[in-house]
Parts: C-alpha cells; sequence; structure tokens
C-alpha cells in the first residue's frame, strides 16, 4: 500500500416538492451532464485528513450553464463547502426541457469528498494491516479496479463480518480485499460491532490513470413507506456496465429489509453511471457489485430538509488527525 489519494463521488437526489421546477419532475427531460468533473479535494483538508460529503441545491439554466448553488448540508461542516460550490458552479449540461422548449430546473446533488489506498503488486506485505495481493491473472491481463470494504471491530480489535460493498469489477479484486482485512487489527473500539469501511484502488505499476470519472448515481423517489416508518436500508446488486461505466442491467442480490427499497434501488442503478474498470488503460465493460443505502435522515421526505428550507449555521468541529484511515464510502440512494 503506497499512499492515499483523493476521490470524489456524486449522487443526484430526488427534490424535494416547491415551487420551483424539479429536474425530474413529470413531462419534463431532464439535464444531460456535458462537463461535470468531481470538484477538487481541498489540499488543507486532506492534509489532516478529514472526510465528508456536501449536499447542494442548484438550478440548471436553460442554456446549460449553472445558477443558483446553495449548500443544503455538510457534514462535517465547514471543511468542504466552498470546493462543493465552486466544482459545482463549473458544470454544463444540455438543459431540460418541457414541451420541445428549453427550461431551467433545480436538482440536488451531493459530493462525497474521500481518501482512498491505494494497491499495487509491489505494496502487499505483513504487519498489523497487510495491502491486498494483487491477484495474478489480472496483472497479467492489466486490469484495473476498486473495492470498498465494510466490517465490524470485535472489542479486542479484530475483524469481523467483513463484506465488498462496492467492486469494479467483480471477483478477484473482492477476494483479494477480503483476504487482506481479515487478517487486520485496530485499537480496540469503544464499543464491540463499531462498523467501518475501506476502500482499494488497484492500480498498476506504471499504471496512467490519474483522474478517472466518478461514480455518478441517479436520482428516485425515496419511498413513501420508508419515510413514513422512517426506515433505513440497504440494496447490494450486479450490474452490468459498458465502457463508459454506463449500467446497462441489474439485478438485485439482496436487500434489509426485504423487498422496500428493491424497485428504488433498481431506478438508481439503471441511470447511473459507475467509475469504470480498466485494462492496459482503457475504460472496459464489466460487472459490478454496488450497494445503495437509504436513509430517511437524508431523503427529502415530506416534511423533511430540501432545499428551500435551511438548517442555519452550524459549528466548525476540532479537526482531528488518527494513525488509521478509515473512511465513510459511498451512500447513495437519499
Amino acid at each position: 500500500m503506497k499512499h492515499r489519494l483523493p476521490a470524489l463521488a456524486l449522487a443526484c437526489v430526488t427534490p424535494a416538492a416547491g415551487a420551483w421546477v424539479p429536474c425530474n419532475g413529470p413531462g419534463i427531460t431532464a439535464p444531460v451532464a456535458i462537463r461535470r468533473e468531481a470538484p477538487a479535494y481541498p489540499p488543507a483538508v486532506r492534509e489532516i485528513g478529514v472526510e465528508g460529503s456536501v449536499e447542494v441545491a442548484l438550478t440548471v439554466l436553460a442554456d446549460g450553464s449553472v445558477g443558483w448553488v446553495r449548500v443544503v448540508r455538510a457534514d462535517p461542516p465547514g471543511y468542504f463547502e466552498q470546493a462543493a460550490i465552486a466544482g459545482v458552479r463549473a458544470w454544463r449540461f444540455e438543459a431540460a426541457r418541457a414541451d420541445g422548449r428549453a427550461i431551467e430546473c433545480r436538482m440536488l446533488t451531493r459530493v462525497v469528498f474521500t481518501l482512498v489506498d491505494q494497491v499495487d503488486p509491489a505494496s502487499a506485505g505483513a504487519g498489523e494491516r497487510p495491502a491486498p495481493v494483487y491477484p495474478a491473472r489480472l496483472l497479467t491481463e492489466r486490469i484495473e479496479g476498486y473495492v470498498e470494504v465494510e466490517f465490524e471491530l470485535g472489542a479486542d480489535g479484530t475483524v469481523a463480518n467483513a463484506r465488498a460493498i462496492t467492486a469494479m469489477p467483480r471477483g478477484e479484486f473482492e477476494d483479494a480485499a477480503l483476504a487482506a482485512i481479515r487478517r487486520w487489527t485496530f485499537r480496540p473500539p469503544a464499543q464491540s460491532g463499531e462498523r467501518r469501511t475501506r476502500r482499494f484502488e488497484f492500480r498498476l505499476p506504471d499504471s496512467a490513470l490519474a483522474e478517472v470519472p466518478p461514480t455518478l448515481l441517479a436520482s428516485a423517489p425515496f419511498p413513501a413507506a420508508a419515510c413514513q416508518r422512517r426506515t433505513r436500508g440497504r440494496v447490494a446488486l450486479e450490474a452490468t456496465t459498458d465502457a463508459a461505466g454506463r449500467v446497462q442491467q441489474a439485478r438485485i442480490l439482496s436487500s434489509e429489509p426485504r423487498g422496500l427499497f428493491d424497485a428504488t434501488a433498481r431506478a438508481i442503478a439503471r441511470g447511473s453511471r459507475l467509475s469504470p474498470a480498466w485494462r492496459d488503460g482503457q475504460p472496459m465493460a464489466a460487472t459490478a457489485l454496488l450497494t445503495i443505502y437509504f436513509d430517511p435522515e437524508k431523503a427529502t421526505c415530506p416534511g423533511g430538509l430540501g432545499p428551500e428550507r435551511d438548517q442555519g449555521p452550524a459549528p466548525r468541529p476540532q479537526p482531528r488527525v488518527s494513525r488509521i484511515d478509515e473512511w465513510p464510502g459511498l451512500r447513495g440512494g437519499w
């Protein structure tokens, strides 16, 4: 494991009802992104190891540029808001259309700022946290990809119940990541069963990859029943993607609670574009694992927080630097 790299993931979400026109409203052809680079990771924040996310409301104007932009919520507050706004303002779209004419509309998007570990064939080793071993077949075929693993910590700091929640492409990278992380040890947690995540980027020693397209999750309404019951859940899907990472087909592998979020998860997956796998420096079609999380506290449920309602100022927490680099990972489906 060589070092940690900044990575960003973007996710569109369904806006709350209001006086403005939602980009995914009935009778509206939603805007299509032409230029949508991930915002830059603030260097000072990267240096102290802080990660987080920013939810932004924005207006896509009739000429495809971005007009009104406002932060809806940030976690943690005070670190990423300016970078998110500056990045979003530079986006360009094919404008939304209604009755054949270009219109302006508003949407919500979440920008997730995370730090990830890079794995190459020379990085595997021993110790408390050995890096995954680069699979020999994928090394020979010059395939690069990534895996996110979720796990729990036992009372003694050992890893339990590890599972892959995101992978591109599926298969051997997952096995390598899980085999490594199951051997890891940590300082004993405050509470047994604490859940953490870790993301691994598998890169060749001579990899030419620098900036790679971020994952863009589509929007879909949060199920009304889940809003009413304040139910959380998640759905794991297997998705076939083209070389650009666009999802062609998706099938559900598991869901919690069973059936409640399935239709929404399928809708999100079908409209999403994932960060692709690569073969010899070129993006490739592949089969991916995608887990979508649902949290009513982060959804625009009726009566919940929307872009027309502010949370008010929040105090900036004191930066903390840890010798371990767990990260929250991508959480879609809000």
